[in-house]
């Protein structure tokens, strides 16, 4: 043994042979880290880890128990060493366990967890074993009892060495009072009644003298059953063991359940999570009394040792309840998605056998009052150190409660009497907390934020809310409203979300504004989402918005109304003059948000508006007057401000404030809108009276932004969100036509419900629609949300009839007739004349005005317009529709004839804009397939078509107009296709392939693609090659089977368009694109799924002309398929296997890939090899087992002798025992009378297919189960 430590440092300080050291100055961290690697990949031969663990230990007194000799304490070298000996020996050991004899396995893991246990000498309580290296101790003594967990405890082994006697000799003689767990017996009830022993002992009624060290102990083994529960829960913190998944399905079940079958191990014939669960529970217990027992005598001392023991404690506690029942073994469990998705989950069916120690309410009770005497109060005059452990203790404490808070339903309970009971008992619990810090809060004021005792309170606060919100959503409020405590915890609620508002709105105003120097913002936001879920939950309740639920429903909503809901009026107060703040804060200091904080900020506080409008419907008239007098109260200063408009002066602090206040107003009206529209029959005065109130403040807005749109007082943010309002308004309730709004008389849905009265409204909406258009015009968020408020009304039929007498309607309508030819950068002269020919009515600053609008709006405009005007029984429409039309057709024809005559050149900038605008408004005629017989729409395009397709032959080199074409077509087939005549498709027809044509020649060949970026986001590198990605689209509808039909029907004048030539088109497009789908552009996540869709389609339906390809691109081609079998997209990986079947079927069927194999006779090998290591033999197998299956087959009939060599070259990878299972599987796969019918037909038969389906299935979970290695 001597000697080790040396021999150990020499090893470490030198570089392992035929390292590589990475590029940079000599680092002698990196040198280390990489012999250890070495040392522990080759096995250890001389033992170093273990011999050095027993050297340091024994030089340092930490080893033998003798009463005169006192540990030392470790260096931190010695303690760096002493881990990385630990994780070395867990490593080696496990991967060369065979090695190893039994006996000295057992003895070193005895060794091991005596150690982390600290039962190896008699430490002080000053000196002891770093934690650092007990927890790896007790780390590698766990991963060594699941080792042998399904071994029988009498085994033997053939393996004698005589080194290995010697350490175990060795052991012995330094450690002579080893705890050693008797081999011919069962272990792990060794192990169990051992562990129990040491968590009783801090409870025994014993002299003192020896305390500390007994809670250290408990502790410690506290910490070894967590790190047990974790070793077969598959957690992520568990060892490698090099073994297959079967066996960490074995052990799992086996520790969940046991098992009755001696054969497989004496060790496991009874469960031990429920060993665990009772070893903890009578920890726990013994801990609860110790507490509740000393406390009433005034007596408990809470020390260091007693802490870290009882967090412990209750820390196993929670892992066993934890445990995922059903699940094969945690993370190896692929088959089944089984995860452990953080520490604790939201819903817990814990087996009925633990019925009795769960369904205690006599101890739910004693957790809370052990969790009432261990928290720190407000008088806490403790050293920090103590203040914090007894903060962690009551935090561990409350994440019990939450998982029983998670106990819900299952077979616990024999009854929903006893299920309604048991809620009412962790109910109560916790109301009294949270009722004990709202008293002290308002006796004693808020302490200061950034103390320990506040930070542990802060803690507090969020895990008891979250126990509320836990148990709403679990137990429902069908079960909590009969509870007695009912009332106390609405109340609770209420009065909480008040007091986390009052708080952060005064800390708000202490920092004035700027919130990131606001303490405790962050956790009483969590908080008071929380507060927020609850009523969420319960204003959802299906029991009691359906209407099922009786007089004890209505009773409930009453209480509901009655005391949570005046949570809401706060809630608003504060959230608004909180916005304010903070606006007023940055206008002050010049300061903004980034764009990413701004958007994760901006989408958070819509979420919470979510939440806050559940809440208002609780009580929805007392909601609709509190948001009524906000708005009353902010109007007049908003007035007032708008009054100023146009008197020069910069954005004040103060009027940025205001703004951002009548915003977040409006915002909070839209919420309302969106979440109270079908309770509102009754409340006519109130909700008219606040959209009148907005409508004029919207109307004086945009009439003033016409005279000064640059004017800072008239924020475009705050016309945004009032559009917004509007546009979720008007569909609701202007003329309203469910059956559902009927039954509502006389309220708010009968306001508008008339043509008479919502007449003015619609007016109104247009109007404003209008005056954005004409002087707005650059303001693109204010544009989303006009063009979404015009076309949301003009998708209404009734509506529609109201849109034709608004003179606003006829003013854009007459607007986009005008400018159908007006580029940005038309003369005066060119407008005047334009303006001439539409409309006398018409001013030359309102034209120029929507002039200046991009063009994808005028096109977005010119689809509302077409879909409003689509009523064919009202001639205004048809003759304003026809207008519309009739323009843009006359501005594109006279652009062609220009260019057809050469009377202009396609060079020239005005004519490359004129072809920009008529493609954009094409695109924007094309988009309008919601308008009433759309079928108008294809009679309008079919003749434009040739020429649209006829712009390329100038503008082939320019990718922005060919992007737009090819766009344009491919919204055209995508919206029509399913209406299209067959004269209509054959037009199509011809104009795609001839464009297509025109742009593969120009923007396929040669094209450079670069990687994918790093500096880039993906979606806006992707952008970059949107032409491609509409290129591949156009061809996928172009394919589609009711084209082709169409097409392909002959007529006495027409014979049609065959089926090959659409095919030859679309492969024609096809080759052009596989040279450019690299993996560089694979990456992008929508362009791969399109790519593949395409493929997939055109391999499984075409199979013989992909066949036909070159050589080179056929080759591409495979490539990209055997990438996308092993993509993560599901939909691109089924699309590639079935890809792959469907060339090896045509091959055997038609030999069509002869000529390919001359130049390549690894083909179908390649595909074969790559298929079963990259996918069958990989967990991602599982969400694409069926087509791997259909590949698999052809793929081995096709030359079954190559395939034969395949499996036997994987199969000599592996050991002995291995070899002859997968050769045994693949026996059983592979069956000849199903390979000699594919050989011969070239498919394998449905019930064929149907057997070969399940065999492969069963094949998978065969083969994974010992070949992924864990």
């Amino acid at each position: 043994m001597e000697g080790s430590t040396e021999s150990l440092r020499q090893i470490l300080c030198t570089a392992p042979p035929n390292w590589q050291p990475p590029p940079g100055p000599p680092n002698p961290i990196t040198v280390l880290h990489a012999s250890l690697e070495h040392l522990r990949n080759t096995g250890d031969e001389q033992y170093l880890f273990l011999r050095t663990i027993l050297e340091v230990l024994a030089l340092n007194g930490y080893l033998g128990g003798n009463a005169n000799s006192s540990p030392t304490h470790l260096t931190c070298e010695m303690e760096q060493l002493l881990f990385h000996c630990a994780t070395g020996l867990r490593h080696v050991v496990l991967f060369r366990w065979d090695s190893y004899q039994p006996s000295l396995r057992a003895c070193i893991r005895d060794f091991v967890l005596a150690v982390g246990l600290g039962l190896t000498c008699n430490a002080s309580d000053s000196v002891r074993l770093p934690r650092t290296v007990s927890m790896a101790c007790l780390s590698c003594a766990s991963s060594f009892w699941k080792r042998g967990w399904t071994e029988d405890g009498d085994s033997d082994s053939r393996v004698t060495n005589e080194q290995q006697s010697y350490l175990e000799s060795l052991i012995g003689n330094v450690q002579p009072d080893l705890q050693r767990f008797v081999s011919n017996q069962d272990e792990t009830q060794q192990l169990f009644a051992f562990v129990n022993t040491l968590l009783a002992r801090p409870f025994e009624q014993q002299p003192s003298i020896d305390l500390q060290s007994r809670q250290y102990t408990g502790s410690m083994t506290a910490s070894f059953l967590s790190l047990l529960i974790g070793e077969f829960s598959g957690g992520n913190s568990s060892a490698r063991y090099n073994l297959p998944i079967e066996f960490h399905r074995l052990c799992h079940h086996l520790f969940e359940s046991g098992s009755d079958d001696l054969s497989v191990s004496v060790n496991c014939n009874k469960s031990g999570l429920d060993s665990t669960l009772h070893a903890s529970m009578a920890a726990l217990s013994s801990l609860v009394g110790y507490v509740l027992g000393n406390a009433s005598s005034g007596a408990v001392q809470f020390d260091e040792c007693f802490l870290e023991m009882g967090s412990n404690i209750i820390d196993v506690t929670c892992d066993v309840l934890s445990w995922e029942f059903g699940a094969s073994a945690g993370k190896w469990d692929f088959a089944s998605g089984s995860s452990r998705r953080g520490c604790y989950s939201v819903l817990l069916r814990p087996p009925q056998r633990w019925r009795d120690t769960l369904i205690n309410p006599e101890f739910l009770g004693a957790m809370f009052s052990c969790h009432k005497s261990v928290r720190v109060g407000r008088d806490g005059d403790q050293p920090r150190i103590l203040v914090e452990k007894r903060g962690r203790m009551a935090h561990v404490l409350r994440q019990l409660l939450l998982q029983l808070s998670s106990v819900a339903s299952g077979p616990v309970f024999s009854d929903e009497n006893e299920r309604a009971a048991y809620s009412g008992f962790l109910l109560d619990g916790c109301l009294n907390a949270l009722e004990s810090i709202l008293n002290d809060e308002h006796q004693h004021g808020q302490l200061v934020e950034g103390s320990v005792v506040a930070d542990l309170l802060s803690a507090e606060i969020v895990d008891l809310v979250t126990i509320l919100s836990r148990l709403t959503s679990n137990f429902k409020i069908k079960v909590m409203s009969t509870l007695p405590s009912f009332s106390r915890y609405l109340n609770a609620l209420c009065h909480m979300g008040k007091w986390l508002l009052e708080t952060s709105f005064a800390e708000c105003q202490r920092v004035e504004g700027d919130i990131e120097m606001m303490e405790g913002v962050y956790w009483k936001n969590d908080a008071l989402s929380h507060v927020l879920q609850c009523s969420d939950a319960n204003a959802d309740d299906y029991w009691l918005v359906s209407g099922t639920g009786g007089e004890e429903a209505i009773q409930a909503s009453r209480a509901l109304a009655s005391m949570l809901a005046p949570l809401y009026g706060p809630y608003c107060m504060c959230r608004v003059r909180m916005s304010s703040l903070e606006e007023h804060f940055i206008t002050k200091e010049g300061g903004d948000l980034d764009e990413i904080r701004e958007e994760i900020s901006a989408f958070g506080m819509e979420e919470e508006m979510n939440s806050g409008a559940s809440l208002g419907r609780l009580d929805v008239l007392s909601s609709i007057k509190t948001l009524s007098e906000m708005f009353q109260q902010c109007m007049p200063r908003l007035t007032a401000l708008f009054d100023e408009a146009g008197m020069g002066g910069d954005m004040t602090p103060e009027i940025a404030a205001l703004l951002e206040e009548a915003r977040i107003c409006s915002g909070i009206n839209h919420q309302r809108v969106q979440a109270w529209h079908a309770k509102l029959g009754y409340m006519s005065c109130v909700h008219r009276e606040s959209v009148d109130l907005l409508r004029s403040m919207a109307e004086k807005q945009a009439t003033l932004m016409a005279r000064f749109p640059g004017d800072p007082r008239l924020s475009p943010l705050l016309a945004k969100t009032i559009l917004w309002f509007f546009r979720r308004f008007g569909p609701a309730y202007i003329l309203p036509s469910s059956d559902e709004y009927r039954e509502n008389k006389g309220g708010i849905l009968a306001a508008y419900s008339t043509p008479g009265t919502a007449q003015p409204l619609v007016d109104f909406c247009t109007s404003l629609c209008l005056m954005y258009f004409c002087h707005l015009p650059q303001e693109k968020e204010v544009h989303d949300e006009t063009t979404a408020l015009l076309k949301a009304m003009a998708k209404k039929p009734f509506v529609r009839q109201l849109l034709m007498g608004c003179s606003s309607f006829d003013k854009i309508v007459a607007l986009s007739s005008a400018t159908s030819c007006l580029r940005h950068n038309a003369s005066a002269s060119e407008v005047a004349t334009s303006m001439k020919t539409v409309s006398d009515d018409l001013t030359l600053d309102v034209v120029t005005g929507y002039q200046r609008l991009p063009y994808s709006d005028r096109a977005r405009i010119l689809t509302c317009i077409i879909i409003a005007c689509s009523d064919m029984q009202n001639d205004k429409s048809n003759i304003m529709l026809t207008g519309c039309l009739k323009a843009v057709e006359m501005s594109f024809s006279n652009l062609c004839q220009a260019l057809r005559e050469k009377k202009a050149h396609s060079s020239n900038i005005n004519v490359q804009e004129s072809a920009c605008l008529s493609i954009f408004l094409y695109g924007g005629i094309v988009l309008a397939s919601e308008m009433s017989e759309p079928e108008r729409i294809p009679l309008f395009i079919t003749p434009s078509l040739p020429h649209l397709s006829g712009l390329m032959t100038f503008y082939a080199e320019d990718l922005t107009i060919c992007e737009g074409l090819l766009k344009l077509f491919r919204d055209y087939a995508e919206q029509y296709i399913d209406m299209l005549t067959r004269e209509q498709c054959i037009e199509l027809f011809t104009a795609s392939a001839s464009m297509l044509k025109l742009y593969s020649e120009h923007h396929c060949k040669n094209r450079d693609i670069s990687k994918p970026s790093e500096a880039l986001e993906d979606f806006e590198e992707e952008k970059n090659y949107s032409d491609v990605m509409s290129a591949i689209q156009l061809l996928i509808h172009l394919g589609t089977k009711d084209f082709t039909n169409l097409c392909n029907t002959q007529t006495r004048s027409s014979q049609g368009i065959k089926t090959g030539q659409i095919t030859d088109v679309i492969f024609f497009g096809l080759q052009q694109i596989i040279p450019l789908m690299t993996q560089g552009l694979l990456q992008f996540p929508t362009l791969c799924q399109h790519y593949f869709t395409l493929v997939g389609f055109m391999v499984e339906t075409y199979p013989e002309k992909l066949c036909a390809l070159p050589f080179e691109l056929f080759n591409s081609l495979v490539e990209s398929l055997l990438f996308g079998m092993a993509h993560s997209d599901q939909m691109v990986s089924k699309s590639s296997l079935q890809g792959i079947s469907s060339l090896a079927k045509e091959h055997l069927k038609t030999h069509a890939l002869g000529t390919h194999l001359t130049t390549n006779p690894d083909i179908f090998d390649v595909c074969t090899r790559r298929l079963i290591r990259e996918v069958i033999f990989q967990p991602i197998i599982w969400d694409r087992l069926e087509p791997a299956g259909s590949a698999l087959l052809p793929l081995a009939a096709i030359n079954v002798q190559g395939f034969i060599n395949i499996v036997n070259n994987f199969s000599r990878q592996l050991s002995e025992a291995k070899q002859g299972r997968l050769i045994s599987a693949f026996e059983q796969l592979i069956k000849p009378d199903v390979l000699s019918h594919v050989v011969t037909e070239g498919r394998e038969g449905r019930v064929r297919r149907v057997e070969f389906k399940s065999d492969f299935e069963m094949f998978v979970r065969e083969t994974q189960s010992f070949l992924v290695v864990s």
